[in-house]
């Protein structure tokens, strides 16, 4: 069914509904719980974006039950997602920050050690009486 056809289903609904048909009143009650605004939040990157999008989107006026639920669903899979997103930025931060003084050896043959070891402290020698 197209849009159209849509429109004048419930536009005929409506009407007999407003004549005192219990059945189309409760066809068009089911309906309109069935539809669900689409919720914006996927486009929220901090937690605080969330918190905004979620008090307007359930602050609206005319909100159903399914629009509500469906609000909460997408708030708290959001919010998990962004809040892991969040710790593992910290721990790699902090990870980062606990290998920076950290001297990476190059993996090499254990008979040339002494040799890289001597050519290492020349270098260090040179660069101290520049």
């Amino acid at each position: 069914m197209n849009e159209e056809e849509e429109n004048r289903v419930l536009q005929a609904l409506t009407l007999r509904a407003q004549g005192g048909d219990a059945d189309a009143a409760r066809i068009l009650f089911n309906e309109k719980s069935k539809r669900v605004r689409p919720v914006r939040f996927h486009e929220c990157q901090t937690l605080d974006e969330l918190k905004h999008e979620f008090e307007c989107y359930m602050g609206l006026p005319d909100i159903t039950k399914a629009e509500s639920e469906h609000a909460a669903k997408a708030f708290d899979r959001l919010f998990k997602l962004i809040t892991t997103r969040d710790e593992q930025k910290k721990q790699a931060d902090k990870d980062l920050a606990q290998i920076s003084g950290l001297v990476f050896v190059p993996m090499t043959n254990p008979e040339n050690w002494a040799a890289m070891a001597e050519a290492s402290q020349r270098a260090l020698h040179q660069f101290a009486r520049q």
